[in-house]
């Protein structure tokens, strides 16, 4: 049994598809129907999410990758005017754009089309613009930079554990991290994990901050290097410098007293 009120206000209307998702977990379905419920403009964050919700922060993260892996997410990373990466936002779809629903065949049935000329003239140079930018946000992805620069095939294991980290991390310090791989030849993604749990493991956030650490790094390298041959002293044990002495024989002890009175002795016999 169902108790419904009358819906004067207050309530969405929804897309019944993502609900019978068999893909997606509860949480995943609770989570985006709350997305969906708010308005279209709405800019939305993790940690805003993570805030609102009863699960944490790393759970939260753990269930909008669930959400972008399955489609009904997009994580889009802006850019200044000068080319630098700046805030993520997420970009939801009701219906996911992996499942390309198939035609029937049959006649539409959805009720004809009321909006104005200029409206629809609106919404679909809305629909163009965002699809540049869906282009031109793909080359700077960090799925493309992967399969680009050579570290292998984007398996589903691979891009999970990306996506997973893209959580932690902004899309621009992801790729990053796999540039550093690239300048040192080693196109492997545990060495681009390794260079991102130590970033993790110091508390670095930003870009600022790696390039911080990294300076740091440096300062240190060349403060050991530049120390003068004569500064440097070496720690000699007390028993290096005693050495000869035990090893020189102990000489025996003569009793001069002893040997006057056998002398002596000699003399008057003779």
């Amino acid at each position: 049994m169902i108790y419904r009120v009358v819906k004067n206000e207050n309530f969405v209307v929804l897309d019944k598809g993502f609900l019978n998702d068999d893909q997606l977990s509860w949480k995943a379905k609770g989570l985006l129907a709350y997305m969906l419920s708010l308005p279209d403009d709405w800019d939305f964050c993790l940690t805003d999410l993570a805030t609102r919700s009863k699960c944490g922060r790393e759970a939260t993260a753990s269930i909008i990758n669930e959400l972008i892996l399955a489609g009904y997410l997009q994580k889009v990373q802006e850019r200044t005017k000068d080319g630098k990466f700046s805030k993520v936002e997420f970009v939801v779809f009701e219906v996911s754009k992996r499942a390309a629903r198939p035609s029937t065949g049959y006649p539409s049935t959805d009720a004809p089309q009321t909006e104005k000329p200029t409206q629809l003239n609106n919404k679909l140079l809305n629909n163009q613009l965002l699809k540049n930018k869906d282009d031109d946000q793909q080359s700077h992805t960090a799925d493309y930079f992967y399969e680009q620069q050579g570290f292998g095939s984007l398996s589903a294991y691979i891009t999970a554990k990306i996506h997973s980290w893209l959580t932690i991390f902004s899309e621009e310090i992801v790729i990053h991290a796999m540039k550093l791989a690239v300048e040192h030849n080693v196109l492997r993604w545990r060495y681009v994990e390794k260079i991102l749990r130590n970033w993790h493991h110091k508390q670095l956030k930003t870009m600022a901050d790696i390039a911080s650490d990294q300076r740091r790094f440096q300062a240190k390298k060349i403060k050991v290097t530049d120390i003068p041959a004569n500064r440097r002293q070496e720690i000699i044990p007390q028993w290096f410098h005693h050495r000869h002495e035990e090893e020189r024989p102990q000489q025996p002890t003569i009793n001069f007293e002893a040997e006057r009175q056998k002398i002596l002795a000699l003399l008057e016999s003779g």
